[in-house]
């Protein structure tokens, strides 16, 4: 008998083996499209339960939030309202009288010319006067009828104007002497001086002469605690002259010199400290020299100013008494006192 091939015994020992002859196996039933359909509904459905490991808790971060930052509130823009100003109008002359007051009554203190505008600060019960700000001069007054307003004067006050001066007072034993009168000379109506006239009284002989110096008053100057400086105005021409720049103006010591027009037309300042100086006008600023009238001596100390000056003034209650003992004992107003020159060039 013949031996079967190794090979063939190990196959069919492997067949009986691994198919398990004894069970017959049957073939698995496809499932049906549906079924598959369950499946996946069992799996998606809310009801199955699912077993999950859990996840780590989440670790929370302070993250700053930016904070919200307010838009700043703008601010409202306030237009100022402009200052009444003041000119010369077009019928006035070049050159009109600035005073004391409201009214002719008052003595004259300073000039205005066509250059120049001023600020309005105040007006007269009456309403025919200006209470204006001219320069280095406050508070001092200027007819309506002479100049031309620009802005609004509904918000311009009335002032309380100061006490006219009183009137010369009349010899009662004295007996009138009427002027002489003839018909080829017939009494003048106006006793104005003409400009010729005024000229001639005025002029010094020299280049320049001083017409005006004085004391400012004690309110004009803020008192004990104001200004010390002079205020110098320098003019040319007939009387009252027009504004002229560029004269140098100067100590008799030469410790000081300033020249016209560079504190407005025609005008300057020197500051006083405690000391004193005469001024004179010494040359044009593109080197003109000029003879000048020497003005009198501008102080801020006590004893060197008369004591009538300083009556005159409003100080010591115009009293020239007590101006006289008050500033032998430092009780006037020492180092604070200002004063207002003019040199005129008639020539």
């Amino acid at each position: 008998m013949s031996k079967l091939p190794s090979w063939l015994i190990l196959c069919s020992l492997f067949y009986l083996t691994a198919c398990n002859a004894d069970s017959p196996v049957t073939p698995p039933v496809e499932s049906p499209i549906v079924a598959t359909a369950e499946v996946v509904a069992i799996v998606v459905s809310p009801i199955a339960t699912v077993t999950s490991t859990p996840s780590p808790e989440p670790t929370v971060t302070n993250t700053l939030q930016p904070t919200a930052t307010s838009s700043p509130t703008e601010t409202p823009t306030v237009t100022p309202t402009p200052q009444p100003l003041i000119k010369l109008s077009d019928t006035a002359p070049d050159t009109i009288n600035i005073r004391g007051g409201p009214g002719t009554v008052y003595g004259v203190v300073a000039q205005m010319t066509r250059a120049q505008m001023a600020i309005v600060i105040g007006r007269n019960e009456a309403d025919d006067w200006w209470q204006i700000n001219l320069g280095e001069q406050p508070g001092v007054w200027v007819s309506q009828k002479l100049v031309t307003l620009s802005g609004d004067d509904g918000a311009i006050a009335i002032v309380i104007t100061p006490t006219p001066p009183p009137p010369p007072t009349l010899d009662p034993n004295a007996t009138a002497t009427p002027a002489p009168t003839t018909e080829a000379s017939p009494p003048k109506e106006d006793s104005t001086p003409t400009v010729a006239e005024l000229e001639a009284k005025l002029d010094c002989g020299k280049d320049f002469c001083v017409t005006y110096q004085t004391m400012l008053s004690i309110g004009e100057n803020g008192g004990c605690i104001g200004n010390h400086s002079i205020y110098i105005t320098v003019l040319q021409g007939p009387p009252p002259g027009i504004p002229m720049d560029g004269v140098v103006i100067g100590d008799t010591f030469n410790n000081v010199s300033v020249a016209s027009g560079d504190h407005g037309p025609g005008r300057t300042e020197i500051t006083l400290w405690s000391n004193s100086m005469t001024l004179v006008a010494k040359r044009h600023i593109d080197g003109t020299p000029y003879t000048s009238q020497e003005s009198f001596n501008f102080s801020t100390v006590d004893e060197v100013i008369p004591a009538e000056v300083l009556a005159a003034a409003g100080y010591c209650e115009g009293s020239v008494e007590k101006c006289e003992w008050a500033r032998n004992h430092n009780q006037v107003c020492r180092g604070h006192y200002s004063w207002r020159v003019t040199f005129h060039k008639f020539h």
